[in-house]
């Protein structure tokens, strides 16, 4: 079988001396389930805070009139993949102030309801996209179908070609008030903030974890949004690195917290979870470690 890239660093120090004794049988190890379990819930609960902060940003930009104001589809260049930084200069100055506002964001653009790219800023940011129209992304798809503010998964940036996700506002005509009444009949636009995956790296790398230790932040596809390892490169989507196949991430999507021991690559891994939660999406904490022990 071949072995899963995110998990290979961990099995490659199967062979070093451990100091800790992972038999779920002492109370050594309980301990240290409870201790992960705090680590993990601390994790999701900082996440979701992260998450819903940023959110409220965009939503009460989404409401200015500068946001409400109706877009000019005519303004449209598709050699510089939207409009001129000279046009629309009021919205991209909304833009730019969230920008300034929160760090988390590091892009902020402007979707017409046909998926189509309107703006983006940083506007250099604009001229070097390879894609005009993002009705096909997930978070496009989530916004127009929930009428809500949506998360969406990890994609690839068609600007700058690294890992990234989306938190998208749908904007609607008329002030309908309540995501019931919102349809892509009254829908004028959707304010897309961008979040890259590297803020999330840097604090997990941060942890105290020992070299059999590996601290995951996970999408509700089972892709790595970001991990402790330093080691694994996990900022390419091309690797292996989903853990959709596990019982403990069908766990987390459902909602649930705990910890099992899962058998990856013929080895017992210790894996305790929690969901982070968002709207109608759900993503993933997961603090996987190596037992010192070969399933046979």
């Amino acid at each position: 079988m071949q072995e899963n890239g995110i998990f290979q660093i961990i099995i490659a120090q199967k062979d070093i001396s451990l100091t800790k004794d992972w038999s779920l049988q002492n109370n050594q190890t309980e301990l240290a389930i409870y201790n992960k379990n705090i680590i993990v819930q601390l994790l999701a609960d900082r996440l979701e805070i992260k998450l819903n902060k940023s959110a409220a940003i965009l939503e009460i930009a989404s409401k200015l009139p500068q946001i409400m104001s109706l877009p000019d589809a005519n303004l449209i260049d598709p050699s510089i993949h939207g409009i001129s930084e000279y046009e629309e200069i009021s919205k991209r100055q909304v833009a730019q102030n969230i920008l300034s506002v929160d760090k988390d964001f590091g892009r902020i653009f402007y979707m017409l309801p046909n998926g189509d790219m309107y703006f983006e800023e940083p506007y250099f940011l604009q001229e070097n996209l390879t894609l005009d129209n993002f009705v096909f992304r997930d978070y496009y798809k989530g916004a127009v179908s929930t009428g809500d503010t949506y998360l969406g998964d990890v994609v690839l940036s068609s600007s700058s070609g690294l890992p990234q996700f989306n938190i998208v506002v749908p904007l609607y005509s008329n002030n309908s008030g309540s995501s019931e009444n919102n349809t892509t009949k009254n829908l004028i636009g959707l304010l897309t903030g961008i979040q890259d995956t590297s803020i999330f790296k840097n604090s997990l790398e941060s942890l105290p974890l020992s070299e059999n230790e590996i601290a995951m932040y996970v999408d509700s596809n089972g892709n790595t949004i970001a991990s402790s390892s330093s080691s694994t490169n996990l900022d390419n989507q091309n690797q292996s690195n989903k853990i959709s196949f596990l019982q403990s991430f069908k766990d987390v999507i459902d909602g649930k917290s705990g910890y099992n021991i899962e058998n990856i690559n013929d080895h017992h891994m210790l894996i305790v979870y929690a969901p982070v939660k968002f709207k109608t999406t759900t993503w993933g904490v997961f603090f996987i470690s190596f037992l010192n022990n070969t399933v046979r």
